[in-house]
């Protein structure tokens, strides 16, 4: 172990000193300010994001520009008429935008919740924009948002996906008196690593391990280390808490035990020993698991060769399967872990018959050009449950 410490030490300190830290210091970050309006915070996200935004396609910058907004949905006034006014507070992950959470929070809407979507600092525009950014940042957008929603609505939710689970986690057991629960997607509680905890070390001499432009206008390609490092002490700061303080507060948990980024056996732990509410609840999806069904816990099988797809990835659970960039017949295919082969990266784009999951080996053993699958086939009976969940803790909170 000395030794494999002493060597990663030698590879730190033979980096060269980031020449774009300096370059960042003067960047003005779009935080979200408090008891702003929301209206007001999506104009002032909108020319941030305008001036500052790498564009994948020059020619359409209004949808490009569109899908990394934050955004609000309300809920129909014809068909919700007589409810509560229920408001959801949503948060993307870590290299992410809002389009992200564009799904779920649709499907709130549908279920007469008011769904408001922040955009973390350092998203949205370009990659570069996260080396200087801090989850200090991010906690001050989602709580200042949180805070204000909160004054203006009957009943709030908190939730967010991966890092923005964490987030939500976060502020819902800091402020357990006036949550009525949390909604987490794939939330990071641990980084799926055994040495993320080298990553705050080598965020000092180093910004990237790669960098590959991005060809998805909703999400960057690459993420510099130091936002590595950020989420690392993000997530352990949210599961200690969480540990340390248990609560009975209700938590909706999805999450994939295939998941490729964050560690879900973390996770599972998280909620058996610090959400202790009996209203909590847990859908795991797993390829080697069979369906099962407990009180707390749902167990979902994920080997579905008739689709090709074997387990779900860190960024499918909550996917729909109808998105039109994502989805099954989506326009757009995540393959950037062939990114270093030109090859495979482009016969995983283009193979009408191509497999998809996360990057495990029983994947490539099926294709060696298998893509990422972004979609949930399970996704419309998820979010049936989450309405469910939301519905009965939202009455018992009044």
């Amino acid at each position: 172990m000395q030794q494999k410490i002493a060597l990663w030490c030698f590879l730190v300190l033979s980096l060269p000193l980031s020449e774009t830290v300096n370059a960042m210091q003067d960047q003005i970050e779009l935080i979200y300010e408090p008891d702003e309006p929301f209206a007001q915070y999506i104009a002032r996200a909108e020319q941030y994001v305008s001036e500052r935004k790498v564009w994948v396609n020059a020619d359409d910058q209004a949808r490009e520009l569109s899908a990394v907004l934050p955004f609000e949905l309300l809920p129909d006034a014809k068909n919700c008429t007589g409810e509560a006014r229920i408001g959801v507070l949503l948060s993307h992950g870590l290299s992410d935008s809002p389009f992200s959470m564009r799904d779920p929070a649709t499907a709130m809407q549908a279920a007469c919740y008011q769904v408001r979507v922040v955009l973390l600092p350092g998203h949205g525009t370009k990659a570069e924009d996260l080396i200087d950014v801090s989850r200090e940042d991010w906690r001050t957008t989602f709580q200042n948002a949180a805070d204000t929603f909160s004054k203006e609505v009957d009943v709030m939710y908190v939730g967010g996906f991966s890092t923005g689970g964490a987030l939500a986690a976060e502020y819902a057991w800091q402020h357990s008196d006036s949550v009525a629960g949390a909604v987490l997607f794939s939330p990071v509680f641990k980084v799926n690593s055994s040495i993320d905890w080298l990553s705050p070390w080598l965020a000092m001499f180093k910004d990237w391990l790669d960098n590959y432009p991005s060809d998805d206008f909703a999400k960057y390609a690459s993420i510099p280390v130091p936002a590595i490092a950020e989420v690392y002490k993000l997530s352990k700061e949210v599961r200690n808490l969480i540990l340390e303080t248990p609560k009975t507060l209700p938590v909706f948990m999805a999450l994939s035990e295939d998941d490729g980024t964050v560690d879900s056996t973390v996770s599972e732990k998280v909620f058996d020993a610090g959400m202790i509410g009996s209203k909590s609840q847990m859908v795991l999806y797993s390829k080697d698991q069979m369906s099962a069904n407990t009180d707390r816990i749902k167990v979902y099988n994920t080997h579905w060769p008739e689709d090709r797809i074997l387990g779900l990835s860190h960024m499918a659970v909550h996917g729909n399967p109808e998105n039109p960039y994502y989805g099954v017949s989506g326009e757009y295919r995540i393959c950037g872990w062939h990114q270093a082969d030109e090859s495979l990266y482009e016969a995983c784009r283009t193979d009408d018959e191509n497999w998809y999951g996360e990057n495990l080996s029983a994947l490539t053993e099926s294709s060696p050009h298998a893509a990422r699958v972004s979609w949930n086939p399970n996704f419309n009976a998820l979010m049936q449950e989450v309405a469910y969940f939301m519905k009965a803790n939202a009455n018992s909170n009044r």
